[in-house]
């Protein structure tokens, strides 16, 4: 795949940051902490993270995790779900939401596994989203109440830059290692036509 570009095009930014990955299929869809969801698209990389010789952590599980070697499978670009109400479809009928049970988020997650994304919308005066794949399912993005400035969702891009969706219908488009408070927003109601 080619470089992915620093700039995006503002007049359209979900456009922009979306085009490469319409036609490639989800993989290693998964369900995180609590009701996250993640999802890999595009070329397969190793994430390789060594040992932290004295972790600074007093969880003995932790310090034991972080003192091995962490290896993990990645895409190109990887698609975070977090912060947010969330609904899965299957040809228009809900399988499983944001407060299911871990089972019924395990099997929606695995339904998406392998479905090629086909499009996807937003509606920044709602906070809204939807993400539509080609075997059927659907998964729609809506903000918590009263919580306007959490990110619903993010995209890492080539493990280089970040494109954040806010429930404000902010965006924000950063290096990979840019700090949360160096973040710049954008509204996107004024690339809207």
């Amino acid at each position: 795949m080619n470089e992915f570009s620093k700039s995006i095009d503002e007049a359209d930014p979900i456009r922009s940051v979306f085009t490469p990955l319409i036609g490639l299929p989800a993989w290693n869809v998964q369900k995180g902490y609590g009701s996250f969801l993640t999802f890999d698209f595009g070329v397969p990389h190793l994430s390789i993270r060594e040992p932290v010789d004295n972790p600074r952590t007093e969880h003995p599980n932790v310090r034991k995790r972080l003192q091995r070697r962490s290896v993990r499978p990645h895409g190109e670009f990887y698609l975070w779900i977090y912060c947010c109400h969330w609904r899965c479809a299957e040809n228009g009928v809900e399988c499983a939401h944001d407060e299911s049970a871990d089972a019924e988020i395990h099997a929606a997650a695995s339904f998406m596994d392998g479905q090629i994304l086909r499009a996807v919308q937003v509606d920044p005066a709602s906070g809204g989203s939807l993400f539509r794949f080609d075997l059927g399912a659907t998964l729609e993005t809506w903000p918590y109440a009263n919580d306007d400035n959490d990110e619903q969702w993010s995209l890492e891009a080539q493990q280089k830059f970040y494109f954040s969706y806010r429930a404000d219908g902010q965006y924000s488009w950063a290096p990979h290692d840019c700090l949360p408070d160096q973040m710049i927003w954008k509204s996107l109601l004024r690339s809207q036509p």
